[in-house]
């Protein structure tokens, strides 16, 4: 029943996305700035300010990310080394094994399982792992060529921080936004999880698969396999307990990002292998992100 009232619902939505994308090719350029520039920044704030935002909470989240994130940094250039990969190879892994897709996924995923008890923690855990996603993917993916500082300034133009320390200066403050501001960014807000499944099954309808059996078959056993091993370990090391510990865990056992994609496009990387890998691990993850929700019931 989990698979019918969690997953299967996530996956109607992608499917409607990516039949979209067949029948009438939209401007997908369009619909991702929308998500982007409004409706993910209008989620953000409108869910921080709708609850007492947690410092101690906040903390262990970072705390988690970092550690995550370097565990299977460390993981996957460990193998990459052990199997003797090359360059670009190297970088299609980590960009597929260390970036999973805690936003268009993973949100909506998180409430359809938790409900609107779980939006502040997995709205945190998707605002926290961005931070290696607009700065580390995008090292990952220039190679020896890429500019820390570059990728710093690149994170600060993601309007989703705009809106994190806005609700933080707010909350500072002490000052709550009237209901005629708070009204539209909630309807804003609850237009951007939907809008997040239908833009990911419109670009899986754009990616090409190739056949990598090997590669992609190492890329989503440590995505969908070892990935949910290392959040479970590190929620217990942590002392993450309880709701917050499901949702962390869940969001984190998602697919391959979709972003680092574009990343790889644009820097000239492996591009093939990171998009029959994000189409693979998103396939295969109905079957494991199933059991895995049996196993935190």
């Amino acid at each position: 029943m989990l698979f019918v009232q969690v997953v299967l619902p996530v996956f109607i939505i992608v499917f409607s996305g990516y039949v979209l994308e067949k029948c009438a090719k939209l401007d997908f350029r369009t619909l991702t700035l929308t998500s982007l520039y409004l409706l993910a920044p209008a989620l953000v704030f409108s869910a921080l300010m709708k609850r007492e935002f947690d410092l101690g909470l906040a903390g262990n989240l970072f705390l988690f990310m970092c550690l995550y994130t370097a565990t299977l940094h460390a993981l996957s250039r460990g193998l990459a080394a052990l199997l003797r990969f090359d360059a670009e190879n190297r970088s299609a892994l980590l960009l597929t094994t260390v970036m999973m897709n805690v936003g268009n996924f993973g949100l909506p995923l998180t409430f359809f399982a938790f409900g609107e008890a779980a939006l502040e923690i997995s709205v945190l855990t998707f605002v926290l792992f961005n931070i290696p996603l607009g700065t580390l993917a995008i090292v990952i993916a220039q190679g020896s060529g890429a500019s820390l500082p570059t990728a710093l300034v690149n994170m600060g133009k993601i309007p989703i921080f705009h809106g994190v320390l806005l609700a933080f200066a707010c909350k500072a403050m002490g000052w709550q936004p009237p209901d005629f501001i708070l009204r539209p960014l909630d309807l804003l807000g609850q237009a951007a999880i939907p809008l997040m499944l239908v833009m990911l099954g419109m670009q899986l309808a754009r990616t090409q698969w190739q056949s990598r059996l090997g590669f992609f078959s190492l890329a989503t056993l440590v995505r969908l396999g070892v990935a949910p091993l290392v959040a479970w370990g590190l929620t217990a090391l942590l002392g993450i307990e309880g709701l917050t510990r499901a949702v962390v865990i869940l969001q984190t056992s998602t697919p391959s990002a979709v972003l680092p994609l574009l990343y790889s496009l644009r820097f000239g990387g492996r591009s093939d292998l990171v998009a029959g890998t994000i189409l693979t691990t998103t396939l295969l993850s109905a079957v494991t992100l199933t059991v895995l929700l049996y196993l935190l019931q």
